[in-house]
């Protein structure tokens, strides 16, 4: 019974091994006909049939390569590299050909320096024909040309600049300052000075008298009897009357009587040399007094030059 056995496993692993053997002759089969261009075209190259058989058949001597490249059936996965093409060489590193190198140009007997003067224009670099040929070429004799004065600096040598300052608007302005006489007594000294002209003529001539006189009207004894350090604070006419707003300085007058009756009668004719004041209200400090200082001058109504003696 066992060797019935036996007997029944060795035929059955004898079938299994033949299928195993045709499966891979049927796979080597298979694969010849895929590749049997492949195959037969390097047997050929290789001369094996010659080797082993010493003879190569005739359908291998027959047959021919699709696979060199060019054939219709080569395999167009095959990259072919094209050799790089070479460059030519720079035909401006090239040494050019010395004018004495190239052939003489035909001259003729009228013209025969204006040819050989193109031929060496021809002949020469190209570095040499751009180069622009100078205005003054062949005139070694002549003189370089003086170069052109400046417009500004012309005008500047001839003492005239051509630009005139812009001219300020002035005016004439009256102001009035005081004199001690040699008896020490008072008197007027009205002078005219000129100022800038603006929108505010009266404020301007005020705070000129407040900052004094000049050194010229020293020169001519002029003073002032007005508080320094006093302050216009405001000015403004309605009626022919100037009210005008001082800071407090001008309360205090160390000359006494004659003092406050100085620097009152100063401001009245500066302010009432404009043709629209009559008179002038004193305020101070935006407070209307009636008297100024202990003296009690009086200040309550509006003052004009008659006012003074």
């Amino acid at each position: 019974m066992a060797e019935k056995k036996n007997k029944h496993s060795n035929k059955r692993n004898t079938g299994f091994a033949f299928a195993c053997w045709l499966l891979i002759a049927l796979i080597l089969l298979v694969f010849f006909f895929v590749k049997k261009d492949v195959i037969v075209t390097n047997l050929k190259n290789t001369d094996f049939f010659n080797r082993v058989f010493g003879k190569t058949p005739e359908f291998v001597q027959k047959h021919e390569d699709k696979t060199a490249p060019g054939s219709d059936n080569s395999d167009s996965s095959v990259i072919q590299i094209a050799p790089s093409p070479v460059k030519p060489a720079d035909t401006a590193a090239q040494p050019a050909v010395p004018p004495a190198a190239q052939p003489a140009a035909p001259q003729d007997s009228a013209s025969g320096q204006n040819s050989s003067a193109e031929q060496q224009t021809q002949n020469a670099p190209a570095d040499q024909k751009k180069q622009p040929v100078p205005e003054n070429a062949g005139t070694a004799d002549k003189e370089p040309a003086a170069p052109a004065i400046p417009k500004q600096n012309a005008a500047e040598s001839s003492g005239q600049t051509g630009i005139k300052p812009a001219a300020v608007p002035s005016m004439n302005v009256q102001l009035c300052f005081v004199v001690i006489d040699s008896d020490g007594s008072v008197s007027r000294q009205i002078v005219t000075r000129s100022l800038s002209k603006s929108d505010s003529p009266l404020s301007d001539a005020i705070k000129a008298l407040l900052a004094g006189p000049t050194a010229e009207e020293k020169k001519k004894n002029c003073m002032t009897l007005i508080p320094p350090g006093t302050k216009l604070l405001s000015a403004s006419v309605k009626n022919g009357i100037a009210t005008l707003n001082f800071s407090e300085q001008f309360e205090y007058n160390s000359v006494g009587v004659e003092g406050f009756m100085g620097q009152l009668m100063q401001i009245v004719y500066t302010a009432t040399s404009f043709s629209t004041v009559n008179s002038v209200q004193f305020i101070i400090e935006g407070q209307r007094e009636e008297y100024l200082g202990s003296e009690g001058e009086w200040i309550g109504s509006p003052l004009s030059r008659s006012s003074f003696r």
